[in-house]
């Protein structure tokens, strides 16, 4: 579960995020729509930590960002606009460079990335060049199940 209350991001006097707040319960999908400027990458590096509130609370899975983000970060997955890895990654091969960066055990790395893969119904594409399969997706976020 997610839960935003009263999020804002301030830039100077720019107001990039203005006082939002929403909650997502578990099993549910949601897309943050808007136009261009409108905040929603700025809300998403807020929800994984990268970027700091300029007021507001973030809980995910009734953890605060603000009091555990190693936590939040090991159960929370975001695939920013543009890509941050080597153009050569496959799908498969950006799946086990993330596992390894959130700590994953080697021993059960291939488990994992084959239940994201069938989880996501990527296994058709497992082997396409991730800049190249990145290329058609915006933003999205995916709590690991317990």
């Amino acid at each position: 579960m997610i839960t935003v209350k009263n999020l804002s991001r301030h830039y100077g006097d720019f107001k990039a995020v203005d006082n939002v707040s929403f909650q997502i319960n578990k099993g549910e999908v949601v897309g943050l729509l808007g136009h261009n400027g409108a905040g929603k990458t700025t809300i998403m590096k807020m929800l994984t930590g990268y970027l700091e509130p300029s007021k507001g609370s973030i809980e995910i899975l009734d953890v605060s960002l603000e009091e555990n983000l190693d936590f939040v970060r090991k159960r929370i997955g975001y695939l920013p606009e543009n890509s941050p890895t080597y153009p050569e990654m496959s799908v498969a091969e950006y799946l086990e460079f993330v596992a390894e960066l959130k700590g994953v055990e080697k021993a059960k790395r291939l488990s994992q990335i084959k239940s994201v893969i069938k989880r996501t119904d990527l296994t058709a594409r497992r082997w396409t060049l991730f800049q190249a399969f990145h290329a058609g997706i915006n933003n999205a976020l995916a709590l690991r199940r317990h």
